[in-house]
């Protein structure tokens, strides 16, 4: 009894030993791109087996078998196999093989015949020919007008001998210039200039035509606001302010303002 229970054990062992099992994964370039039909090759058993369209692959092996990657232009790989191995995939990438050109001789080949290597060493026709007809085509005469490196006449310095200044010209230009400065172009006021503008009113302008008429001192910035809504009173006088014109544009606007609002209310 003892002598089948040990013979049973070891046929188990040896079962455990040398069962075999598959190794799986995928093969793909160096740059990452799937590689169909690579040849995987267990080198212990000679088992061959390859991938498929999307580079994956599956083989028979045990514990420490050699796996060996191969396909045409690329570097063949070798792997150890190990426990690991057969509890995760296998994936492999295989390196593009370097290739070398071939050398390309054009160096001169002397044969010893003077007369035979002396012409080749004499350019070739078509060479001869190009040099040819660029050589007549730059020595004959320009057929357009050539421009010229000069200062056109609207940078030019004043010639004064010659009458070229024009006095009226300048005059004019000059006239424009300092009609800019003193009318400057208008612009539309913003929160703290409008403000500005009518405080310099109430402080410049004698406003007792509108006190006389029964406005109070919060009736007198309404009108202000209704004033400069209407004529654009900060648009046109903050920067030149014009006390006459002011005044004219408010006496119209007041002409409106009363119809429309009850003074004193």
């Amino acid at each position: 009894m003892k002598i089948r229970l040990l013979f049973l054990l070891f046929f188990l062992i040896s079962v455990s030993l040398f069962s075999q099992e598959y190794i799986f994964g995928k093969v793909s370039s160096e740059f990452g791109s799937e590689m169909p039909e690579v040849t995987i090759i267990n080198l212990r058993t000679d088992e061959k087996t390859l991938t498929d369209k999307d580079g994956n692959y599956m083989i028979a092996a045990r514990n420490f078998d050699e796996l060996r990657f191969v396909k045409s232009g690329f570097d063949r790989t070798s792997l150890k196999l190990s426990g690991k191995n057969f509890s995760e995939p296998l994936n492999v990438s295989l390196p593009k093989s370097p290739y070398v050109i071939e050398e390309v001789s054009l160096a001169f080949q002397v044969t010893g015949n003077l007369k035979k290597d002396v012409k080749s060493l004499d350019p070739a026709k078509r060479v001869v020919a190009l040099n040819s007809n660029m050589t007549a085509y730059m020595m004959r005469p320009p057929t357009s007008v050539q421009p010229k490196l000069s200062i056109p006449s609207a940078f030019a310095t004043p010639n004064y001998s010659a009458g070229q200044v024009d006095m009226l010209g300048i005059a004019s230009a000059l006239s424009g210039l300092l009609g800019k400065i003193k009318n400057p172009p208008l612009t539309t006021a913003n929160y703290a200039e409008t403000q500005a503008f009518y405080r310099q009113i109430k402080n410049t302008l004698d406003l007792s035509f509108y006190t006389s008429r029964g406005f109070d001192e919060e009736e007198i910035d309404r009108f202000l606001i209704y004033a400069d809504q209407s004529y654009s009173l900060a648009k046109k006088y903050r920067k030149n302010f014009d006390v006459a014109a002011i005044t004219s544009d408010m006496k119209m606007a007041y002409l409106e303002y009363i119809k429309t609002h009850k003074v004193g209310s």
